[in-house]
C-alpha cells in the first residue's frame, strides 16, 4: 500500500472536485480536511483562523478556487510565522 504524503488526500479531493468548486466557489478559499469540505472563505485569512481553531496543529489544506493554477508561495517569514504560538 503506498503511503500518502501529508496533504495528498485534500489536493485529491480538490482535484476531484475542483469543476463543482469553480462553479459554487469561484476565487474564494476552500478549506479542506481530509476528504471533507469545511467551507468557503472570501480570504484566505479568514479560512486559515477557522483551520486553526477546529484542527489546531494539524494539517489542512486552503485553496483558492481559480481556473489558472499558477503556483503562489508564502515563505513562513513573510506571514509571521516563524514565532507563531498558538
Amino acid at each position: 500500500m503506498k503511503e500518502h504524503t501529508t496533504l495528498q488526500t485534500e489536493l485529491k479531493f480538490y482535484q476531484k472536485n475542483k469543476q463543482e468548486y469553480l462553479k459554487s466557489y469561484s476565487n474564494q478559499f476552500v478549506l479542506i480536511k481530509g476528504e471533507e469540505l469545511i467551507g468557503a472563505f472570501s480570504t484566505d485569512a479568514k479560512a486559515y483562523r477557522t483551520g486553526v481553531q477546529r484542527f489546531g496543529n494539524q494539517p489542512f489544506f486552503i485553496k483558492q478556487v481559480v481556473e489558472d493554477e499558477s503556483s503562489v508561495s508564502y515563505p513562513a517569514f513573510t506571514v509571521g510565522m516563524l514565532n507563531a504560538r498558538f
